[in-house]
């Protein structure tokens, strides 16, 4: 029979797993949009000026898929620890007081994203439903990537307090 440190251990092993897969999906998905981009950016400029013409709507959708980059990306690199920080300080102080650090660093973090959420949801609902200027499409689908990706944020955060907080932390 096992006994707690066991039956924890299985289930950040399974924490674990699922952040695996969801980075790689929200990495996939990146990848595709930055790949669409380039495509869709180097067809625009052959078409204007290879044959004076180009897609309609081509620029439009580029900034849509570089929000959905931009939101995604900032949610990967928080689970990844790679956003933006200044770490001279933290560097220097011992185990303890660095953990406390690092877990009011994630809970600022998760709580700034919070409030985006709150937002811009509040701000999907007075403006979601206007058509795009070219592709004529409600802007909801270009706005709904950014309470998706502080939502990837908050849980990507609670998952690095949860590490740090682990006895399996160094």
């Amino acid at each position: 029979m096992g006994n707690n440190s066991d039956v924890d251990r299985m289930k950040m092993m399974r924490l674990d797993r699922i952040e695996y897969i969801l980075t790689r999906i929200l990495e996939g998905i990146i990848v595709l949009c930055f790949i669409v981009i380039f495509v869709l950016i180097i067809a625009l400029v052959i078409l204007r000026y290879g044959f004076n013409t180009t897609i309609i709507g081509g620029n439009e959708f580029v900034v849509m898929l570089f929000i959905y980059t931009s939101a995604l990306g900032a949610a990967v690199i928080v689970g990844k620890r790679e956003h933006i920080a200044i770490t001279w300080f933290i560097d220097k102080l011992p185990s303890a007081p660095r953990k406390v650090v690092d877990i009011i660093n994630f809970l600022s973090i998760a709580f700034i994203n919070a409030v985006m959420i709150v937002f811009s949801i509040h701000w999907i609902n007075t403006t979601g439903d206007y058509l795009t200027a070219v592709l004529r499409i409600p802007q909801l689908y270009a706005q709904i990537i950014v309470p998706v990706g502080c939502g990837v944020a908050v849980l990507y955060c609670l998952y690095q307090i949860l590490l740090i907080l682990s006895p399996r932390e160094t």
